[in-house]
C-alpha cells in the first residue's frame, strides 16, 4: 500500500497534510505525535467492505489505562460471557450477558455517528465561509451534532443499567436469592444505601455513581435529554464553534468544538422546581441566552469519547468478578448421517 496518509481537511492555510507512515503499526502514534487524539478506526478486511458492500470494524480507540481495543475486546468477552452462561444452561444470565455485548457495540456506533456528525458539521463550515478560530455559528448540521450525542447518552445508559442488572443476577443474588427483581443502577444505588458493595466491580460502580463523579455525570446528562430538555437549549442556547488544532511543525489544522453545558444536574433541578422559567426573557431569548465561555466547556465529542472508555472499563471490571467465566464457542464437527432414500 502507498505509505502516506492524507489529512482531511486541508490546513488552514490550504496545504494538504500527509503523514509518511513505515508500516501499518505506527499509524497510530505517528498521528498522535502530530497533536491529534484518535477517536476510533474502521479496518477493512474483505473486498466487500472496502467496496462499501458490509461495513468495516469499527473500533474505538482507548485513551484510559488497558488494551488500546478495550471496547472490541469487551464485545467479544462479554459474548463469551453469553455463552458460558447457555452451556451452563443459566438463561438469565446468557440474556443479560448478550445484552451487554450487544449494547457496547451499540455505543460504540453511536461515538461513530457523533464523530461523522462532526465530519459533516466542519466541511459544512469550510465551503460556506472562511475559518478563523473561536467563531460560533449555528447551521443545520449544528442540532444534527448535538441529536448524535443524545442518542450516545441514552444507548450509554442502557449499558449502564445492563451491567447493573447482570451484577445483580452474577453476584449480590448469590448471596440474598429473595432480593427483588433490579434492572437499573438506580434501583442497585438504593440498595447499597443500607449494604455497600464489599468487591472490586461494585465498589467501583459505587463510588463512581457519586455526585461530581463520571458515572453520576453521565446519567445526569442522559436523564436531562429524556426527561427535561434537549441537550443543546436546555440551559444557556449551545453553539458550534470554530477551533484550530496546532500539528507538530507549525501547520494548523481547522477543527469544530461543540460545548456540553455544564452541571447537568443542577439544570435539571432547575427546570423540575421552575426556577429556569422566573425570567424567561433571557433564558428564552437565543441570541441573548447563547453561552459566554466556550473554552471551559467540554467538548462533546471528547466526552464522549472518554465515557466510552470508562464504561468498557466497568464492563472488564464486572466480567472479572462475574462467577460466569467467558468461554469462546467451539464448532465441533460430527459424523454426518444422510437418508439414502432422500
Amino acid at each position: 500500500m502507498d505509505p502516506k496518509a492524507t489529512l482531511r481537511p486541508n490546513t488552514v492555510l490550504g496545504k494538504q497534510a500527509v503523514i509518511k507512515i513505515k508500516d501499518f503499526r505506527t499509524l497510530y502514534s505517528d498521528a498522535e505525535g502530530l497533536g491529534l487524539s484518535i477517536v476510533g478506526c474502521d479496518f477493512f478486511q474483505s473486498e466487500h467492505e472496502a467496496k462499501g458492500y458490509s461495513p468495516p470494524e469499527w473500533r474505538s480507540r482507548n485513551i484510559i489505562s488497558g488494551s488500546r481495543w478495550l471496547c472490541a475486546e469487551q464485545g467479544h468477552e462479554w459474548s463469551f460471557i453469553a455463552n458460558s452462561a447457555f452451556v451452563q444452561k443459566r438463561g438469565l444470565l446468557c440474556d443479560i450477558a448478550s445484552r451487554v455485548s450487544h449494547q457496547i457495540r451499540a455505543c460504540e456506533w453511536r461515538l461513530r455517528q457523533l464523530s461523522e456528525a462532526y465530519c459533516d458539521q466542519l466541511f459544512g463550515r469550510l465551503q460556506t465561509s472562511s475559518f478563523k478560530e473561536g467563531e460560533r455559528f449555528l447551521d443545520g448540521y449544528t442540532s444534527l451534532c448535538y441529536l448524535a450525542l443524545q442518542s450516545f447518552l441514552v444507548d450509554a445508559c442502557v449499558l449502564r443499567d445492563y451491567l447493573s442488572e447482570f451484577y445483580v443476577e452474577a453476584i449480590v443474588r448469590v448471596e440474598d436469592p429473595a432480593l427483588n427483581k433490579i434492572s437499573t443502577l438506580s434501583g442497585l444505588l438504593k440498595m447499597w444505601k443500607a449494604k455497600p458493595p464489599k468487591d472490586s466491580a461494585g465498589k467501583e460502580m459505587y463510588e463512581s455513581a457519586k455526585a461530581g463523579q463520571w458515572l453520576f455525570e453521565l446519567g445526569a446528562y442522559r436523564d436531562l435529554v429524556v426527561h427535561v430538555a434537549p441537550l443543546a437549549n436546555a440551559g444557556r442556547t449551545l453553539m458550534a464553534s470554530t477551533r484550530i488544532i496546532q500539528l507538530r511543525g507549525g501547520q494548523e489544522l481547522p477543527a469544530i468544538k461543540l460545548p456540553l453545558p455544564p452541571k447537568p444536574a443542577d439544570l435539571k433541578r432547575d427546570r423540575v422546581t421552575g426556577d429556569y422559567f422566573d425570567d424567561p426573557e433571557m433564558n428564552f431569548a437565543r441570541l441573548r441566552n447563547v453561552i459566554e465561555d466556550v473554552s471551559s466547556c467540554r467538548d462533546a465529542l471528547e466526552y464522549a469519547h472518554l465515557s466510552m472508555q470508562q464504561l468498557a472499563a466497568m464492563c472488564s471490571s464486572v466480567a472479572k468478578v462475574s462467577p460466569i467465566k467467558p468461554q469462546m464457542p467451539m464448532i465441533i464437527p460430527t459424523d454426518l448421517k444422510v437418508n439414502p432414500s432422500c
